[in-house]
């Protein structure tokens, strides 16, 4: 796994230190106010509940299958928490990319205001990094990242441009990470968890809003080749994200967390081809595919929109890969 990545994105100086922006103005003092300590606000003596789920699984459609339900208590249970872990350890990579993002769009940003906002992001996300490695070390079990989204990040950290680093960051990865927390909160068992979820999805709320005040105020300056430029970087961040290719099918083995399987004893090649014949058979939940939509769709396909980035040109495009459904 590469772990350097090579970035040319410049370090821009601003000497003018007069704000201009009364929106990013007021996200500042929000993010000066809402700072958390991840020491003393979690309440870490609780530990983790050994009574129940990490995370619901009534919200899991595995749990619902057949398949899951044929397998013993111990193995249903094993296979709940690794899942857990696996999900949690994604967040705490991605936390790690947002991290070093961040850093890099305080150089980048040209107006004072924005790299003031960004220095408080990149606390916020040291903040993460750290209170997701102190859980998972409570569960005493983490995954590696996926390549899916290693190879998002690292088109992010090494985008020439603080534009599509803002887009890639800010617009998508932490759409999505909103998102995934809001579900996150319905579906956490553990109050400690829930805790951290809470203090961690009102972070994510006000980084997508940098984005959006950003972009909004950047994309009108663009001429149309930087705009198209920053369209396709979009779309193309998008299919790593999901692992899709080029006709927008999920290549085997790219979208399913196999370790976790195989860590609870379970055969991957016999668990797919179980709860593909249940798809078949019209057992499985057909509402999981459209949640899984959903939350691509409301949250950062959404504010794709919002900032103009899914135009008339590019639309197409998300059409057939399965991004957009058809009016």
């Amino acid at each position: 796994m590469q772990l350097k990545i090579e970035t040319t994105c410049p370090t821009v100086w601003k000497f003018d230190y007069e704000s201009k922006d009364p929106e990013l103005d007021e996200l500042y003092e929000l993010a000066k106010k809402n700072q958390w300590n991840v020491t003393t606000d979690i309440d870490w003596e609780h530990g983790i509940r050994e009574d129940s789920d990490i995370l619901d699984r009534g919200e899991n459609a595995l749990a619902h299958s057949n398949f899951f339900k044929s397998l013993s208590k111990q193995t249903q249970n094993d296979l709940m928490a690794n899942q857990a872990a696996f999900t949690l350890s994604q967040f705490l990579h991605g936390e790690q990319g947002a991290l070093l993002c961040c850093g890099q769009l305080v150089d980048a940003v040209p107006d004072i205001q924005g790299k003031l906002y960004a220095a408080t992001q990149v606390v916020d996300e040291a903040r993460h990094v750290e209170v997701f490695h102190k859980y998972l070390t409570m569960l005493d079990k983490s995954y590696p990242i996926t390549s899916g989204l290693k190879n998002v990040l690292d088109a992010i950290l090494s985008a020439e441009k603080w534009q599509a680093k803002c887009v890639g960051m800010n617009i998508m990865v932490e759409s999505l990470a909103m998102g995934s927390f809001r579900n996150m909160l319905v579906s956490a068992q553990d109050p400690t968890l829930k805790e951290i979820v809470r203090l961690t999805s009102r972070d994510e709320a006000r980084h997508v809003s940098f984005g959006i005040i950003a972009l909004q105020d950047e994309l009108p300056n663009l001429s149309d080749e930087e705009r198209a430029e920053l369209e396709d970087f979009a779309f193309t961040a998008l299919t790593l994200l999901t692992g899709r290719d080029g006709d927008g099918r999920v290549p085997e083995g790219t979208a399913r967390a196999v370790q976790p399987i195989i860590d609870a004893g379970i055969d991957p090649q016999e668990m797919a081809a179980a709860l593909a014949k249940e798809r078949e058979e019209g057992a499985m939940d057909p509402m999981q595919a459209v949640r899984s939509r959903s939350l691509f769709r409301d949250y950062m396909i959404l504010n794709l929109e919002r900032v103009g980035l899914v135009t008339d040109r590019v639309r197409p495009q998300y059409l057939e890969a399965g991004f957009l459904q058809a009016e």
